[in-house]
């Protein structure tokens, strides 16, 4: 059973230390810092098995009414990946409704084809390629969502 519950910055520190989703997104140890300002009231969750964290999400508030969304994901999400992927959708539309965003943007390896996916199937559009972005200097691709009721 999964079970949904607000991040907190220790659910990012045990999701680092363990096997992630994907070899192309392991962060060298300088780099796992920025994930421990992730924990914001409102704005983001995580998803318990058995105990422990496997997966989070939310959004970064930017300024008013634009946000970056974010994932961390363990190698144990592939066991839930449909149930995951439908939670991972219905609260994002959540957070990004309740914090009246306009705008939810997002970065994705530029080599990670899933992460390409996942963003597409969260509604967001492919922008552009952002060169040297990732704190290691790799690609990233800028994916955006422009909510409807801004238009």
């Amino acid at each position: 059973m999964i079970n949904i519950i607000p991040f907190k910055s220790a659910h990012a520190e045990y999701i680092l230390s363990q096997e992630l989703n994907d070899k192309k997104l392991e962060l060298a140890p300088q780099h796992k810092k920025y994930a421990m300002y992730l924990e914001y009231e409102n704005a983001s969750f995580t998803a318990i098995v058995n105990g422990k964290p496997i997966a989070a999400g939310g959004i970064f508030v930017l300024w008013d009414n634009v946000a970056e969304g974010w994932v961390l994901a363990t190698s144990e999400i592939w066991n839930y990946k449909l149930t995951m992927a439908k939670i991972f959708k219905k609260r994002t539309d959540v957070l990004v409704k309740e914090n009246k965003i306009k705008r939810l943007q997002t970065a994705v390896k530029a080599d990670f084809e899933l992460g390409h996916k996942f963003a597409q199937f969260l509604g967001l559009e492919k922008e552009g390629l952002m060169k040297h972005y990732g704190p290691d200097g790799s690609d990233y691709i800028r994916y955006a969502r422009i909510m409807k009721w801004v238009l």
